[in-house]
């Protein structure tokens, strides 16, 4: 395989458009994250992590990537225990997605 393209970056810590999402009672984070500042001209793979100051240890789904196009992605952040998680308390500590993409 031949890496045509890669590209890099990260939504904005403290600024990320987090979204509720209510999963049958378990609410947590969704976000549709804009890769089309790389350029890619077809999907790429996608790797991501959640960084943050406090507690995104405490979640999953952020490396769970739905919806790629070359143009972006969408992730879903819940606590790992199933408690109500909203974008105020994830912006509050800084928690974005960083994101790594691979054309092949």
């Amino acid at each position: 395989m031949t890496i045509t393209k890669m590209g890099a970056g990260r939504t904005a810590p403290k600024e990320t458009a987090w979204r509720v999402y209510d999963n049958g009672g378990s609410k947590g984070l969704v976000l549709d994250v804009d890769t089309s500042a790389a350029g890619f001209s077809d999907t790429p793979l996608y790797f991501t992590s959640l960084g943050g100051n406090v507690g995104h240890w405490a979640t999953t789904g952020a490396t769970s990537i739905y919806l790629p196009t070359k143009k972006g992605f969408r992730v879903y952040v819940r606590w790992a225990n199933g408690q109500a998680l909203t974008p105020e308390y994830a912006n509050l500590h800084h928690w974005h997605i960083n994101w790594y993409g691979i054309e092949l």
